[in-house]
C-alpha cells in the first residue's frame, strides 16, 4: 500500500508551480499520503485533500520532520519538488525510494527523476528518467477543446510572484500596440496575492478600462478558454497552456528560462520576446496578426503535451512500489 511522503515547496517566491504538479500527480494515486510543506498556510491547505496529512517544516530548506517519518518507517516512497533541498543529504537518510522532480539536470542517485521540459540530460547509471512533455504533470482539468471560439483576451501571466516585473513592460507593450486603435482586446493579469508588483500593475493599468488584474485566480481554465493567446514564462502554466491549445509568446525570467524557450520555440510550440518593450511589442503583433503561427503552435503543443503525463506518473511511482515490497 501506498505510504507516500511528498516534500514540495510552498514558498511563495518560487510560486505555485511546485504544488500544483505534485496535487495533479497526487490525484492519480491511491493511499496515504502525507505532505511535508515551508510554512502553515490556511489557503493552501483546502487544495490538499482532506484524508492527507499536512506536516510543516521550519523553512524552505528544512525536511527534519520528513526525516523523522523516513527512520520511523512511515513512509514507502518519498516525492520531492523543491529547489531548495538538497536531495544527496535525504538520500543518506536512510535507503528508501526517492522521486524527483525538477526543471533542470540534478546529479543524484534517485530511483525516478522526472523532468518534464524538452532537455537532454546527462543519465546516471541506475536511475530511471521520464524525461519530456509526455510527463508533464498538469491536471486532466486542461485538455483541448476544439470548438471553434472568437476569443478576444490577452492573457499576461508570469506566475504567482514575478519578482522580475516582467508583467510591466508586457503593459506597457500591448499600451503602444493598443494606441494605434487597430486591435480590440481585452487584458486578462494574473498574479498570486503575494506578488511584489501588484500595486504598480494596478497603477499602470488605472485609466484602461480593457485591462483587468486577477489576483489568485480559482479557475485558470476557464481564462484560458476565454483567451486568443497568452503571454508568459516557460513553467508549470506553459504546459497546460499547451495542453489546452493556448498560443504563447514567452520571455525568460531567468538564464534557465532562455535555454528553456530556445528549445520550445525550435519545436514550433511558441514565440520568443527578449524582456524589453519593444521587442515585447514586435513580437505580439506578429502572434496578432498571424492566424497560421497561432494554428500552428496550438497543434504542435496539443500534439507534444496530452495531459497524462501525471497518470504516467503515477503509474511509474505505484510500479516502484511493488518492486520495492
Amino acid at each position: 500500500m501506498l505510504k507516500l511522503g511528498i516534500r514540495v515547496s510552498t514558498i511563495t517566491s518560487r510560486g505555485k508551480g511546485h504544488l500544483r504538479r505534485c496535487l495533479a500527480i497526487r490525484k492519480n494515486l491511491q493511499g496515504n499520503v502525507f505532505w511535508f510543506i515551508d510554512y502553515k498556510d490556511t489557503i493552501l491547505e483546502k487544495e490538499i485533500a482532506q484524508e492527507d496529512n499536512i506536516l510543516y517544516e521550519n523553512g524552505p530548506n528544512e525536511f527534519g520532520k520528513l526525516k523523522k517519518f523516513i527512520i520511523n518507517n512511515t513512509l514507502n516512497t518519498i516525492l520531492i519538488d523543491s529547489y531548495t533541498i538538497n536531495y544527496n543529504e535525504i538520500t543518506k537518510v536512510k535507503n528508501i525510494p526517492i522521486v524527483i522532480i525538477t526543471d533542470e539536470y540534478v546529479k543524484v542517485k534517485a530511483n525516478i527523476i522526472i523532468c518534464p521540459q524538452p532537455l537532454k540530460l546527462k543519465y546516471i547509471d541506475g536511475v530511471r528518467y521520464l524525461s519530456g512533455p509526455k510527463y508533464a504533470p498538469i491536471s486532466d482539468e486542461f485538455y483541448y477543446d476544439k470548438k471553434e471560439k472568437e476569443n478576444k483576451i490577452i492573457l499576461v501571466s508570469f506566475g504567482a510572484f514575478d519578482s522580475f516585473g516582467i508583467t510591466l513592460n508586457v503593459i506597457q507593450a500591448i499600451k503602444n500596440i493598443f494606441f494605434n486603435k487597430k486591435y480590440d482586446y481585452k487584458v486578462l493579469i494574473t498574479l498570486g496575492n503575494d506578488s511584489p508588483i501588484i500595486q504598480q500593475v494596478k497603477s499602470s493599468i488605472r485609466m484602461f478600462s480593457n485591462f483587468k488584474l486577477i489576483i489568485d485566480s480559482p479557475n485558470m481554465k476557464k481564462i484560458y478558454s476565454k483567451s486568443i493567446l497568452s503571454i508568459g514564462a516557460p513553467g508549470l502554466s506553459f504546459l497546460e497552456r499547451l495542453s489546452v491549445g493556448l498560443p504563447s509568446l514567452l520571455v525568460a525570467q531567468n538564464n534557465k528560462h532562455m535555454k528553456l524557450i530556445k528549445t520550445w520555440v525550435s519545436l514550433g510550440c511558441a514565440i520568443k520576446a527578449s524582456n524589453t518593450v519593444k521587442s515585447i511589442e514586435n513580437n505580439l503583433k506578429k502572434l496578432l496578426i498571424n492566424k497560421d503561427t497561432r494554428t500552428n503552435i496550438i497543434n504542435n503543443g496539443i500534439n507534444i503535451v496530452d495531459g497524462e503525463g501525471s497518470n504516467r506518473i503515477a503509474e511509474e511511482i505505484e510500479g516502484l512500489i511493488k518492486n520495492n515490497d
